[in-house]
C-alpha cells in the first residue's frame, strides 16, 4: 500500500443493493493510480471494501495452473460471487477448505466488470473469510438492515446534483455523506421504497427463522417437558440479545458494532 493511504472501512450491504450498483470513482484531486476507488451504491454508500455475512452455498476452482476459487455468498435479499486466488492466499485457502453451505462473513473489494452488450457484473475479492455462526449472521443481517435504513432517512431529503447516466468512472470526486446521497439519487434515481422493503423482507428473514426454530424445538422436545421450558424459552429471546451474547465468541475477538461507524478489514484475519 502507498504511503498517505490509510486501510478503508468495509461497508455492510445487502446483495441485492451492492448488484444494483454501477457507479465508481476515486475521492479527492489526487489522480495517482493508487488513490482509492470507490463504489457508489444506490443508498449512497460510498464502498472501497464491503463487509457481507450469509451463506456459502457452492464454490468452484475456476483456476488452470494456478488455484482460483469462485464462490456463491447468500443473503436474505440475494446472492453475489466472491472471488480469491494467488494475490489473497489466505482467503483462498481458506474457501478451498470449507464445505458448503457454511455461514462465512467475507471482506472484499467490489469489483466491477462491463460485457460488451452493456451489463454490469458485479463481484467481491475476496481479502479475508472467516467461518460464523447463524447468531453471527443475524447480527449482520440488523446491523445492514440499520446501515440501509439511515442512508434511505438521508436521501429523502437530499437535492440531486449533476452526475451523468449509465456505467460511470469519475475523478476527482470529493464527497461527503450527504453529497453520496445526492449522487446516488441523481445516478440512480433511487426507488426508496423499494429498498425499505429489501430492508423489511431482510428482517422478516430472521422471524420467520425463529418461528421455525420454535416449532423445530417443540416438536423435538415433545416428550422431555424440563427440555422443552428451557428450549423454548431460549428460542423466544429477542434475536439481537441471543447474537450479542455469542458475538465476541463466535468472531474471534472482533470488535463489537455498538456505536461504531463500520467495521475495519484488519479484524478479520491476519495483518499483512
Amino acid at each position: 500500500m502507498m504511503a498517505g493511504f490509510s486501510r478503508e472501512v468495509a461497508r455492510r450491504i445487502f446483495a441485492e443493493e451492492l448488484k444494483s450498483s454501477n457507479y465508481s470513482f476515486r475521492d479527492g484531486e489526487d489522480q495517482h493510480q493508487y488513490a482509492p476507488q470507490y463504489l457508489l451504491t444506490p443508498t449512497g454508500a460510498k464502498c472501497n471494501r464491503v463487509f457481507i455475512v450469509g451463506t456459502l452455498t457452492e464454490k468452484d476452482d475456476i483456476g488452470g495452473d494456478t488455484e482460483y476459487w469462485r464462490g456463491r455468498v447468500v443473503d436474505p435479499t440475494g446472492s453475489i460471487l466472491i472471488y480469491a486466488g494467488q494475490y489473497q492466499p489466505e482467503a483462498a485457502q481458506i474457501l478451498a477448505n470449507m464445505e458448503a453451505p457454511a455461514y462465512v462473513a467475507v471482506v472484499g473489494k467490489p469489483n466491477l466488470y462491463q460485457t460488451e452488450d452493456g451489463n454490469i457484473i458485479i463481484s467481491l475479492r475476496a481479502e479475508s473469510i472467516q467461518q460464523v455462526d447463524k447468531a453471527t449472521r443475524d447480527q449482520w443481517i440488523m446491523d445492514t438492515a440499520r446501515r440501509t435504513s439511515e442512508r434511505l432517512q438521508v436521501l429523502k431529503g437530499v437535492k440531486p446534483v449533476s452526475v451523468s447516466s449509465g456505467f460511470d468512472t469519475a475523478d476527482k470526486v470529493s464527497s461527503s455523506p450527504i453529497q453520496d446521497a445526492q449522487r446516488a439519487m441523481e445516478h440512480y434515481h433511487t426507488d426508496i421504497e423499494h429498498y425499505r422493503q429489501m430492508v423489511i423482507r431482510a428482517l422478516s428473514s430472521l422471524r420467520a427463522d425463529l418461528s421455525e426454530s420454535s416449532t423445530k424445538v417443540e416438536t423435538e422436545t415433545a416428550d422431555k417437558p424440563e427440555a422443552k421450558i428451557e428450549q423454548l424459552q431460549e428460542a423466544e429471546r429477542p434475536v439481537a440479545k441471543r447474537s450479542r451474547s455469542k458475538k465476541s465468541e463466535s468472531l474471534n475477538g472482533w470488535p463489537e458494532q455498538e456505536g461504531d461507524e463500520e467495521v475495519e478489514t484488519y479484524h478479520i484475519g491476519r495483518k499483512s
